[in-house]
């Protein structure tokens, strides 16, 4: 799989993010970047990109992302992942979605080549391929980037979205979601046949080094390269222009006319948006969005 179209994965969609390791990287703490600001009369809106993996390691982020959160009134994620029900209603929608129509199965689309590798990459794991012939592409996808982040060093569950939503809920701070459940997984169990193959094809291909490639997205992350986000943005084809037209464009102009009714009502509060980095790399990002509608946006950190 092209690295750039699974680092989106990894920084924009949070609840896809369950696999987890017990394994630790030492890094510094006081990191991690992509931090802007927007004003409009009494009220603030900072905008963090994130990242929906970590380690206990990662924390606390640099000095000025951890006083953003302090002053927040309000806490802006893509989805509440702290709501159980949120949770709950993913799993649901998630086999109802990801399931092929009775009669059908991944065998009748996927190159017997490739239907072998996979199977090939899932026994190594303990998973017969009976267990999951009758789910669409797109949720293999998922899966094969879920096995790969179980066999590397970071884990769901340290994700930096939910380290401020869990917070958020023990400083009593208000949350409002940009998005929806239903949203997301429309978006992800929404492409033609031909892109979920195209995708899924290229995650099998690219296995191997998942879990490399994971690891300097993380790295890049901490270091606050947005240089590095926008080179992984570039790197993509025809063959991926409906997967980022629904996965980052279409989103990116929604949360933005969000982000921008917020300032426009100037209610006095101070805003924490948190969502994945990439919307605030790829164009057009929420960024450029909020300055095309003339405000500006300062890059804090």
């Amino acid at each position: 799989m092209k690295k750039w179209a699974y680092f989106i994965l990894v920084v924009a969609f949070g609840f896809v993010m369950t696999a987890c390791n017990e394994e630790q990287v030492q890094i510094e703490e006081g990191n991690g970047g992509f931090l802007w600001k927007a004003v409009n009369g009494d009220t603030e809106v900072y905008l963090q990109g994130t990242i929906h993996l970590g380690t206990e390691n990662f924390y606390p982020l640099n000095k000025q992302s951890e006083e953003a959160y302090e002053q927040a009134d309000v806490v802006l994620p893509e989805i509440d992942l702290t709501d159980l029900n949120n949770m709950t209603l993913s799993s649901q929608l998630m086999m109802e979605k990801a399931m092929y129509p009775e009669g059908q199965s991944l065998q009748d689309d996927l190159s017997s080549e490739n239907y072998e590798k996979l199977e090939s990459i899932l026994s190594g794991f303990g998973v017969d391929m009976v267990m999951v012939e009758n789910f669409q592409p797109w949720f293999m996808e998922m899966t094969l980037l879920q096995l790969a982040l179980e066999e590397s060093s970071y884990q769901a569950e340290q994700g930096v979205d939910l380290y401020f939503l869990e917070r958020a809920v023990e400083d009593g701070k208000q949350i409002q979601e940009l998005e929806s459940i239903e949203e997301q997984l429309d978006v992800l169990s929404g492409f033609s046949m031909e892109q979920q193959l195209v995708t899924l094809t290229d995650a099998i291909e690219g296995f191997d080094d998942m879990e490399d490639e994971l690891e300097q997205m993380a790295n890049a992350w901490l270091a606050g390269d947005v240089d590095a986000l926008a080179e992984i943005d570039e790197d993509y084809d025809e063959s991926y222009e409906e997967y980022m037209l629904e996965l980052n464009e279409n989103r990116n102009i929604k949360m933005a006319n969000e982000i921008a009714e917020i300032l426009e009502a100037d209610s006095g509060q101070n805003y924490f948006v948190i969502v994945g980095a990439m919307h605030f790399a790829s164009e057009p990002t929420i960024i450029s969005l909020l300055e095309e509608q003339g405000y500006e946006v300062e890059f804090v950190y």
